[in-house]
């Protein structure tokens, strides 16, 4: 049955997935929903950047009041920076050709925002420093609202509560306690009067390590339940992390002489595709329907839709943006070097960044994966120091390089959640377009699936001397011992071989729990569990020191894996044997690659489902301990229950280390629901 799925609509995969019987997990596939393209292309603009918040404004005095209040915080003093974000509902924004009202980001200490683009603003945080982000809710929706208590059995794995919210910092290293990255707080929204949870803002603090990675990351709600309803519709925005002062990494080394690729040489891609329906005869207004997204339905059950009484079905698949825009233009002249930090902010689509056009294509060379700067390779066969680190070749084949096409192929596959730095190399002037690569057309880590394949820019390239002179990095540089990257477990330094994995899972979509497209029980598991907040330890313990080897796989869909606090080192593939029914040989990476997200599949084989390659990575836990999440970077998926708890404990007392964060006793805060059971003070480790 040839169907394209990644081009086919959310709603016409729930008719196929009642024709097909359920069989197929397709609910799980995302609306890509396309509009008439603009009439003109407009330039590519970065998103805006977050403002401080300035000494003496009243934001400062309500944030350092909320921070003293949180129970058990020992963060007091001022942070050296401080954000303002607010989460609202903004009305008749104009989008690609239509009138568009969504949940979105604003920034209140920058009151010239009427204009911006449905993006949220670009934070920078500076390591060895701390910034706070002064968070207010004050989302409506369209629709009903449907809150439900954390203790409600349906809340693990049904989706809920459109207008609570909270805010995850994706990829960095820091306390996952209040008030930092702790992703199972609930903030009410100020227009909600049902809400469940007892705040309406929230004073995050982060700590960032003076060596934590510099790069490329993101922020976006984590609310369980909502975290699609609000990130799809565009609630996120990157998130760079610097230097500090007087410090040399990696954007230091790039920017220095004879490289010379600086700040002013970058580009931030934030790529969203933001669903809506129709709230006018005519369709020229549109908004994000939160319970039609879910199930399908154009229905609003005698709830308004920001005035409109009824909605009717949006267009079938929505068109990819960079920064808020439509197909914008990337202007260069031939000979210089750009690097373009691209973030995967859509809530479930897959691709890999290629150009096409006519003459020489431009050089594309990959630097960073998922924030942290490439390593170099494992062996130095086939590699020279002089030679650019990592150049893209985009001809390879599984059959004729098996390590070289897998490397590749994890570095330029973008899935969801994922981020990676490109520097580009135009040699000859032209115009070019940069779009996400079809199956058999670049090497992929999408196997079953098939990748968006829409465009993200056009490159004019004209035949102007470029300002300056610039070179591509070497190998040498990327050795370079002035380069941060996390500690890498043991087991990736041991040597080569296969070592043997403490952490396997397996994710699955269950077709049967499915009636008319929208799951009735559980239907998205990892290691046959789904979301469960409420039970007296995490679903997966971790120990403060210990070094981790994990598979992962599917048995059936596209998933992405993607777990807090600790990056990973992604270092092989393992193929399936479909016929044998086994999996077989590893494929070694020719380097470590750093992740915190990577992405996995599974297919068929006649009426049978046969799983994808797995994935073989390892990771350390380090530094913190707490409590935190690991899930499916689908954002459906996630809603629906596919994610689990995780508790990083000392390995000495089984318990939480004091004074990192809001004590684990104060549990009943962090979930505003005093239903929620605690934490115990101590957990016993297991002997083995």
């Amino acid at each position: 049955m040839g169907i394209d799925l990644g081009e086919i609509s959310r709603r016409d995969t729930l008719k196929l997935l009642v024709a097909m019987g359920g069989a197929a997990s397709a609910a799980s596939l995302w609306p890509i929903k396309a509009v008439a393209q603009q009439s003109t292309a407009p330039s590519l603009a970065s998103p805006p950047p977050s403002t401080p918040v300035a000494a003496g404004s009243d934001l400062v005095t309500a944030y350092v009041d909320s921070l003293t209040s949180v129970p058990g915080n020992p963060y007091v003093a001022m942070p050296d920076t401080l954000y303002a974000l607010t989460a609202e509902s903004r009305l008749n924004v104009p989008f690609n050709g239509i009138s568009l009202s969504v949940p979105a980001y604003t920034d209140p200490a920058n009151n010239s925002q009427i204009s911006q683009p449905l993006v949220g603003p670009t934070m920078t945080f500076v390591r060895g420093q701390t910034t706070g982000v002064w968070l207010q809710n004050s989302l409506t929706v369209c629709g009903p609202v449907d809150n439900m208590m954390m203790t409600d059995p349906l809340s693990e794995y049904t989706p809920h509560g459109y207008t609570t919210t909270n805010l995850h910092t994706h990829g960095l290293h820091v306390s996952p306690k209040a008030p930092s990255d702790d992703v199972l707080l609930m903030i009410g929204s100020t227009e909600d009067t049902a809400s469940t949870s007892d705040r309406t803002d929230f004073p995050y603090y982060y700590d960032l390590p003076s060596d934590h990675p510099v790069g490329t990351f993101w922020y976006h709600p984590h609310k369980h339940g909502s975290v699609a309803s609000q990130v799809g519709p565009g609630m996120s925005g990157a998130l760079i992390v610097r230097s500090g002062p007087g410090q040399t990494d990696f954007d230091e080394l790039l920017a220095a002489a004879p490289y010379n690729i600086t700040e002013d040489d970058e580009e931030i891609l934030v790529l969203q595709t933001i669903d809506y329906d129709y709230t006018n005869a005519d369709k020229t207004a549109g908004a994000f329907f939160p319970v039609g997204y879910y199930t399908g339905t154009t229905n609003l059950g005698g709830a308004s839709c920001y005035g409109a009484s009824s909605v009717t079905s949006g267009p079938s698949s929505a068109a990819t943006s960079v920064n808020g825009v439509v197909n914008p233009t990337l202007t260069m002249n031939a000979g210089e070097i750009r690097r373009l930090r691209i973030v995967n902010a859509t809530n479930g689509q897959t691709y890999v960044p290629m150009f096409s056009g006519s003459g020489t294509l431009p050089g594309v060379y990959v630097i960073a994966t998922d924030g942290i700067a490439l390593p170099p390779p494992f062996s130095m066969a086939g590699f020279s120091d002089t030679d650019p680190h990592f150049a893209v070749d985009y001809s390879l084949t599984a059959s004729a390089d098996p390590a070289k096409y897998w490397t590749t192929a994890e570095l330029i596959t973008l899935a969801p959640g994922q981020r990676v730095d490109l520097l580009i190399n135009p040699t000859e002037a032209g115009t070019f377009t940069l779009a996400g690569a079809a199956k058999g057309a670049a090497p992929m880590v999408v196997e079953h699936n098939t990748p968006n394949t829409a465009t993200l820019l056009t490159l004019q390239v004209n035949a102007e001397t470029p300002s300056k002179s610039q070179q591509l990095p070497p190998l040498s540089l990327f050795k370079s011992d002035q380069i941060d990257r996390p500690e890498p477990p043991a087991q990736v330094l041991s040597g080569p071989g296969m070592p043997v994995a403490t952490q396997t899972l397996e994710f699955k979509t269950l077709g049967a729990a499915f009636v008319d497209g929208v799951p009735t029980e559980p239907a998205f598991l990892i290691n046959d569990q789904h979301f469960n907040a409420g039970q007296n330890s995490a679903q997966l313990q971790l120990y403060k020191g210990d070094s981790d080897v994990w598979n992962l796989y599917s048995t059936n869909d596209a998933h992405i894996f993607h777990i807090h606090i600790n990056s990973f080192i992604a270092f092989a593939r393992i193929p399936y044997d479909t016929p044998n029914r086994v999996y077989g040989n590893p494929i070694f990476y020719l380097l470590p690659i750093w992740r915190d997200t990577i992405y996995f599949d599974a297919g068929t084989d006649g009426e049978d489902f046969v799983p994808g390659t797995m994935v073989a990575m390892a990771s350390k836990q380090v530094e913190f301990t707490g409590e935190f999440v690991l899930h499916c970077h689908n954002l459906f998926h996630e809603d629906n229950g596919m994610m689990l708890t995780v508790a990083i404990l000392d390995p000495e007392t089984g318990a939480y280390d004091p004074g990192m964060g809001m004590d684990m006793s104060t549990r009943t805060h962090i979930h505003n629901d005093p239903s929620i059971p605690d934490r115990p003070a101590a957990i016993t480790r297991p002997s083995n």
